[in-house]
């Protein structure tokens, strides 16, 4: 869906991930998808809402009662950056899109690393266009 890039890195995963970083990050969707709190399949509840009953309290608008097991799934998300996980569940519990930086969009688009794939720019083909009056 996004327009293909050449990474300059040392392996593919660190290719993909900076990808991830300097265009997913940046896409209008993904940054919807991280700040819906309502939609059963945006970010947040697939990342902290798991049971039937936390989803029900989440659209019912009781997410400030959820239950500690729910605030322990947005640490252990950011667990690399327990900062990123403090300010994030603080959005959670206020819904103030300001409180989500450059920095957490990031974080959260290098770890969704479903369906990129990183090709090494050698293995690529080039292809040449064939002389088309030759055929039918």
């Amino acid at each position: 869906m996004w327009d293909p890039a050449f990474v300059t890195s040392t392996s593919p995963t660190a290719a993909i991930r900076e990808y991830l970083r300097q265009v997913y990050s940046k896409d209008a969707v993904f940054r919807e998808h991280v700040q819906d709190l309502r939609s059963s399949d945006a970010f947040v509840c697939g990342l902290v809402y798991n049971t039937v009953d936390e989803i029900t309290a989440l659209f019912n608008g009781h997410r400030n009662e959820a239950p500690e097991q729910v605030h322990k799934r947005v640490q252990d998300f950011f667990s690399d950056c327990p900062e990123h996980g403090d300010v994030f569940w603080k959005y959670v519990e206020t819904e103030d899109v300001s409180l989500i930086s450059e920095a957490i969009y990031e974080y959260i688009a290098e770890r969704n690393t479903d369906g990129i794939v990183a090709i090494e720019a050698s293995k690529i083909p080039t292809l040449m266009q064939r002389d088309t009056t030759q055929f039918c």
